[in-house]
C-alpha cells in the first residue's frame, strides 16, 4: 500500500541503488545523497548514469554526490576514520534540517558488502541523532540490494505496472556499468520481484548484523582475497565497522 510522506530523503552507498527503488523515487520524489562514487577498482566513476535517472525521475540531487571513492570508503573502515565520517554525518544532518526531511529511506543491513552496511549505520545514526537533538522523529524505511524484496515483509509496498516496469528496465539497461548485473539478475529471477518495491519500516536501529553468529558474506570473500593475495587486509565486522560505528554512536551523541 502506498502512503503519503513529504521531504523525504534516499541515502544509498553507491550509484546504482536507485534502481532498487526507482518507482518509488518517481512516486516521492526524495532528496538523495550517494556515499560513493562507485568506481571500483577501475577509478571510473559511474555517477554521471545514478544523477541522470534521478534527475528524469524528479529527485532533488543533494550535495552529498560520490562523497568518497570506493578506495576511501574502504580505508575509513580499514583505519576507523572517524573523523571524516563524523563530517559526513554532520553534514547531512545540516542539509536535514534545511530541508525539513521527514523521512529517509536506504540500504539495509545485509553483510553482503561492508559499504552497504556502513550506509544502513550511518542512516540509523543520523536518525537517532535528529530526534535526540531536535526531538524529531524521522520515519525510517529500508530496502533489500542482494535479496528479492518481500512483499509480506514490506510496510510500504509499491506494485508497478506494465508501463512503470518498462521506464525501470530502460534506466537499468542504460545503466552500462551494471547491464552484465542485471541481466544475471533476471535470468536468476525473472521479472516479476522487480515488479514490487518494498520498503520495510526500521525497528531495531540498534541492531548492527543480520547473520546470527556467523560472518558476513564479505568477511569471507575478503579473507579468500587476501590468502591469494589481491588485498592487503579483509575487513572486519568485529574489528572494524562495529568499533567504528559504535565510537560515532557514542562520541556524536555525546557532543550534542
Amino acid at each position: 500500500m502506498e502512503q503519503n510522506f513529504n521531504n523525504v530523503a534516499l541515502i544509498i552507498a553507491h550509484p546504482g541503488h536507485e534502481l532498487r527503488v526507482f518507482r518509488f523515487i518517481e512516486l516521492y520524489k526524495p532528496r538523495v545523497y550517494v556515499l560513493t562514487d562507485g568506481a571500483g577498482s577501475s577509478g571510473d566513476s559511474r555517477l554521471y548514469n545514478t544523477i541522470a535517472i534521478l534527475e528524469k525521475c524528479g529527485a532533488s540531487i543533494s550535495s552529498i554526490m560520490g562523497h568518497y571513492s570506493d578506495r576511501e570508503i574502504y580505508r575509513i573502515m580499514l583505519e576507523k576514520d572517524y573523523l571524516s565520517l563524523t563530517t559526513l554525518v554532520q553534514k547531512i544532518l545540516l542539509d536535514f534540517e534545511e530541508h525539513n526531511i521527514q523521512m529517509v529511506v536506504g540500504d539495509a543491513i545485509e553483510g553482503y558488502n561492508p559499504t552497504h552496511d556502513l550506509c544502513r549505520y550511518l542512516i540509523n545514526l543520523i536518525v537517532s541523532l535528529k530526534e535526540v537533538n531536535d526531538g524529531v522523529g524521522l520515519s525510517n524505511f529500508d530496502f533489500l540490494l542482494d535479496g528479492v524484496m518481500s512483499e509480506e515483509e514490506g510496510d510500504l509496498v509499491i506494485q508497478l505496472d506494465n508501463a512503470d516496469f518498462e521506464r525501470k528496465q530502460r534506466a537499468a539497461e542504460g545503466y552500462t556499468e551494471l547491464s552484465k548485473e542485471l541481466e544475471s539478475t533476471i535470468q536468476k529471477y525473472g521479472n516479476s520481484p522487480f515488479m514490487v518495491e518494498s520498503l520495510r519500516k526500521v525497528q531495531q536501529p540498534h541492531t548492527f548484523s543480520s547473520w546470527g553468529e556467523g560472518v558476513p558474506f564479505y568477511e569471507q570473500y575478503a579473507r579468500e582475497k587476501v590468502s591469494k593475495g589481491v588485498y592487503d587486509k579483509a575487513i572486519s565486522f568485529q574489528e572494524h565497522l562495529l568499533p567504528l560505528i559504535h565510537h560515532l554512536s557514542t562520541n556524536l551523541s555525546g557532543r550534542q
